[in-house]
């Protein structure tokens, strides 16, 4: 599923534009090397790619520090009762992402952990094949909840997701 040494313009999208309709591709953002791992990147950010997860604190500007790299299913992606999900929460104070998906379901998983003592907003911009090709797009995502969980899902194969931007919100239900 990864193509190293593919440029990608993934995080600078992820980064510079403004909260976005779901799949707007930014063909004019600065491309980087997309190197096929879950690891931090340019802006600070993160990257989680297919079937991993990170667990990660935020530091005192908001940006995500990598703590952990973690393998394993979603149980959310795939069909009930085929796999088993081995991720527990993280501990109080930091964070978690993982990203999954099936074929069986159709669609691409990412789930947020929050385990911070209130809501945090991200930014979020994904890599996902279209037409045979791995392409860029800024996605709206939903706030994580205090001590809670929240999914993401896509009608598409996702190779990797970056995140960014970690915010205080008051309200759980915010978006961005």
């Amino acid at each position: 599923m990864q193509r190293p040494g593919l440029l990608v313009s993934l995080m600078a999208t992820c980064l510079a534009t403004a909260a976005a309709p779901a799949a707007s591709l930014a063909d004019d953002a600065p491309a980087l090397s997309f190197s096929g791992k879950s690891e931090m990147v340019e802006g600070p950010a993160l990257q989680v790619v297919f079937g991993e997860r990170v667990v990660f604190h935020l530091d005192d500007k908001g940006a995500p520090v990598l703590e952990a790299v973690e393998k394993g299913p979603l149980a959310m992606a795939h069909p009930a009762g085929a796999v088993k999900e081995t991720f527990a929460p993280p501990e109080p104070g930091k964070l978690a992402v993982a990203l999954d998906g099936s074929p069986e379901k159709k669609a691409s998983y990412l789930k947020i952990w929050n385990g911070l003592d209130h809501p945090v907003l991200y930014r979020a911009g994904v890599l996902a094949y279209e037409k045979g090709e791995l392409k860029p797009a800024t996605v709206r995502v939903c706030a994580a909840p205090a001590k809670g969980t929240n999914a993401q899902t896509w009608p598409a194969p996702i190779a990797a997701v970056v995140v960014a931007n970690f915010t205080a919100v008051a309200d759980a239900k915010a978006c961005g």
